[in-house]
């Protein structure tokens, strides 16, 4: 039993301070005073309990890898820093092997410019350097690595990719396919370090409530066999104390000849939805908008040709898939809108279909998606840390109407809260505290009339989150019966300033009725 808590079942403000939990599940919620007897109890000290949250969109396997490569993070403040830590790499590396950094952004250095091809061959000494940006949709080469794929000044622009030239020479910057083209030319890490690491970030998501991840893009940094057969190592070694959601970065015939199908609403390890990438990224400057940028002369792209992808969303539709696109823009929102419409009008599907990020939505797409009953999963962690540069690159209109909150409640369509992690922040705690205020690092705020209350920006991540799985019958809320998933956080995130409640962890993190994690406060 856990008692002496603040536990809001359902989050309307009428707590309760005692659960009684028996084998996986919640047995009985009430009053201390109440409870039937148990052989066990765990005082809370009077913690905010809430329901375990999902993360329903981020990058186990991505945050993973940037364990294991050169770290360009945060801490990396200048161009001239992060040469030099090329060049230690570099030195400390066999000749001909590659470097690769999978956590580089510009936004993160003094100069707010990407290094250039020939900056990078001053400190390589010959080895192959890549540097992803945080997302993998843009990178940044040195020019043995442009050797190895081949690429020179004559070289044409691949599908849904851009190889940036400038003077007659390439800069070494690369975006979206053209990125994944050289970056498939990396031998990956070994399977056993990459699973290693991979619940080292698990347990980083227990630490902070998070009981369930949905990884984003199976496929997105090595390629689907490479990254599948991982993960199909990781689940035969026994899992992760997380319960698991896969999106498989395949189109649904490649899906038929590995004989994968749709797994249903599986509790642990679920497979059931293919992803598509219908767009770039705003900073990149190729997500896909019906207007140009404000600071470029482009719009964007799609990513392949409308009527191919539709023809997929189609067939993955009838064979039982949940569909799932990354769309920032609106041009790329409201094509996608047009597969999931055609995809309706070919056969009935259980399935609730995705929009991932839901960025910069055109003045009609809410109604569609509701329409459809279709889920949006935004960032809004995206708000704090990269409000700023997004507004600078779209304009100050159309960065009022990013990642909207309030209006997508009042349009009756589910928000399934995520992270994106890395690109944003693993903990849940300051999107849902940008949900609320909207601000950004550098204090803009961004539509405050979007803003949630801040029960409905946690019930993002726990009902909503449940619900993207197809897992609300049995998780996200606390009530009897429901599976024991259960985070007891170290402040009351329901009662405290939005500033304080970005820095919540979890002090007991519950999953299916076992501890999976514990800070050590709280004893029986």
């Amino acid at each position: 039993m856990l008692r002496g808590g603040k536990i809001d079942p359902a989050l309307d403000g009428a707590p309760r301070d005692s659960i009684l939990i028996e084998g996986d599940r919640i047995a009985w919620i009430g009053e201390a005073r109440d409870a039937p007897r148990a052989g066990k109890a765990i005082d809370l000290h009077g913690s905010r309990t809430v329901a375990g949250l999902t993360d329903a969109h981020l990058h186990l396997f991505m945050r993973a890898q940037e364990l294991l490569n050169l770290g360009l993070g945060p801490a990396t403040a200048s161009i001239p820093a992060l040469l030099e830590c090329v060049r230690s790499a570099c030195a400390a590396t066999a000749p001909g092997q590659w470097v690769m950094s999978a956590d580089y952004s510009e936004q993160f250095l003094a100069e707010r410019r990407h290094p250039t091809r020939t900056e990078l061959d001053a400190v390589s000494q010959g080895n192959p350097v890549l540097l992803r940006r945080t997302g993998g949709h843009l990178s940044v080469a040195n020019s043995a690595a442009l050797a190895l794929a081949g690429f020179d000044i004559n070289t044409p622009d691949p599908p849904g990719g851009t190889i940036e030239r400038a003077h007659g020479e390439l800069t070494g910057v690369l975006t979206e396919n053209a990125a994944d083209i050289v970056a498939a030319l990396i031998p990956p890490p070994s399977p056993a370090q990459t699973i290693e690491a991979i619940r080292k970030v698990a347990a980083e998501c227990l630490s902070l409530g998070i009981v369930a991840a949905v990884e984003a893009a199976v496929g997105f940094n090595n390629g689907f066999g490479v990254e599948w057969n991982i993960w199909q190592a990781l689940k035969d070694a026994g899992g992760l104390p997380l319960r698991m959601g896969f999106m498989l970065r395949i189109d649904p015939a490649e899906a038929r000849r590995l004989n994968l199908r749709p797994t249903g609403h599986d509790d642990h390890w679920q497979v059931r939805t293919l992803k598509f990438f219908v767009d770039g990224i705003i900073g990149a400057r190729t997500a896909a908008f019906s207007e140009p940028y404000a600071d470029r002369d482009t719009k964007g792209f799609l990513m392949e040709e409308a009527a191919d992808l539709r023809a997929k969303a189609v067939e993955a539709h009838v064979l039982g898939w949940q569909l799932a696109a990354h769309v920032i823009g609106d041009r790329a929102i409201a094509h996608w809108l047009d597969c999931l419409e055609a995809a309706a009008e070919a056969a009935p599907s259980p399935e609730r279909h995705r929009l991932e990020h839901f960025a910069v939505p055109g003045r009609d797409a809410l109604a569609r998606v509701h329409r459809l009953g279709a889920i949006v999963v935004p960032q809004y962690g995206f708000l704090h840390r990269l409000g700023n540069s997004f507004a600078s690159a779209i304009g100050p209109d159309r960065a009022q109407r990013l990642y909207p909150g309030r209006s997508v409640k009042r349009a009756g369509v589910t928000i399934a809260g995520s992270s994106d992690h890395p690109i944003g922040p693993l903990s849940p705690y300051p999107a849902i505290a940008a949900a609320i205020n909207r601000t950004t690092s550098a204090g803009l705020v961004l539509n405050p009339e979007e803003g949630l209350p801040v029960r409905e920006a946690l019930a993002a991540y726990t009902q909503g989150g449940a619900f993207a799985m197809g897992h609300e019958l049995r998780r996200g809320q606390l009530q009897a019966g429901m599976l024991a998933d259960i985070a007891v956080l170290d402040r009351d995130i329901l009662m405290v300033d939005p500033a304080e409640l970005a820095e919540t962890r979890s002090r007991l993190t519950v999953v299916g009725g076992k501890i999976a994690y514990s800070d050590g406060t709280l004893a029986a």
